[in-house]
């Protein structure tokens, strides 16, 4: 469960930064507002957010909160190859060696 929350908070994070791309931001603030509310994307992205929000609080409910925050750190590495894979971002050797660094802590606590 867990997982697929983190997994719904990625693929949320994608479809808003697509849909967000939609957005003419040219207008005032109720034009920008109206191209959120109708743009599908975003949408879509928001309920993907919404149900991630719902598998959250039960694997709250479920696990320890420090547990569950720190699994949930694997989303760094997810949210690197969607940006790689579908938005073509480049990604330098600092940032991949911080995600090291971030993953090892994690299994370290995780073990600990």
């Amino acid at each position: 469960m867990l997982v697929a929350s983190v997994l719904m908070t990625v693929v949320a994070s994608t479809l808003l930064k697509i849909g967000g791309r939609a957005i003419n931001f040219e207008g005032g603030i109720m034009a920008i507002a109206i191209g959120y509310m109708t743009t599908p994307l975003i949408i879509t992205g928001f309920a993907f957010y919404a149900l991630a929000a719902f598998i959250w609080i039960y694997c709250l409910s479920q696990f320890d909160l420090s547990y569950v925050t720190f699994v949930s750190s694997i989303q760094y590495i997810f949210m690197i190859l969607v940006s790689i894979m579908i938005f073509h971002e480049q990604i330098s050797a600092m940032k991949w060696a911080g995600c090291v660094f971030i993953m090892i802590g994690v299994i370290l606590w995780l073990r600990g």
